[in-house]
């Protein structure tokens, strides 16, 4: 079955992306190309050690484009955690050329983690969750190790960030401009997904 407009598959490695991610793509398409609509499909799970092997990969993208309607294009997100997110990111092309050929297929590794792209569009957040309404960005939010506890810091005493409950919401409301400017890794994930939009390469992809 094919479609007059985009539909996205997402394949994520943790449960709290599989909700975040959802709401982010839905949040971001229009934010990116105003007046567009896509198909943000419910996201796949595959954990992070299986998502860098060529078989297990494979399979998701068999899983993925078999839905109906036929995705006209799939994101794959994962943290860079320690490694490097280039080399993460080449990795998981590879292996999907390597399968999938025929499908456009993005890979998207966030520097160090998710989270750091809250902490750049941190003034989206003020006021949300007990966060102060002046929460204000960290310098360079990518270098940060432990976003998840950057978070918990500025939360009120004995509250703590909770991937689950947390990443779902924060996706919703997170400052996109912000983000893009202060997390590099962000702004490549909005130009790969305006990538899957259009099918038009960004110039800097």
């Amino acid at each position: 079955m094919s479609t007059s407009y985009p539909v996205i598959a997402p394949i994520v490695e943790g449960h709290g992306e599989e909700r975040a991610l959802h709401g982010l793509l839905q949040r971001l398409v229009p934010h990116l190309l105003p007046g567009a609509y896509a198909d943000i499909q419910r996201p796949h799970r595959i954990p992070r050690d299986r998502m860098l092997k060529r078989d297990p990969l494979a399979t998701a993208l068999t899983v993925v484009t078999a839905r109906t309607p036929t995705p006209t294009g799939v994101v794959a997100l994962l943290d860079a955690d320690d490694d490097c997110p280039v080399e993460l990111a080449q990795r998981l092309r590879g292996h999907a050329r390597t399968s999938h050929a025929h499908v456009p297929f993005v890979a998207v590794v966030a520097v160090r983690e998710f989270e750091a792209w809250f902490l750049a569009g941190a003034a989206g957040l003020a006021g949300r969750a007990g966060l102060p309404a002046d929460l204000a960005p960290p310098s360079a939010p990518e270098t940060i190790r432990g976003a998840k506890e950057w978070i918990s810091r500025h939360m009120p005493r004995g509250a703590t960030y909770q991937e689950t409950a947390h990443q779902p919401s924060f996706a919703t409301c997170f400052d996109l401009d912000a983000a893009r400017s202060g997390a590099p890794s962000f702004d490549k994930f909005c130009r790969d997904v305006l990538f899957l939009l259009t099918g038009q390469p960004h110039p800097r992809s």
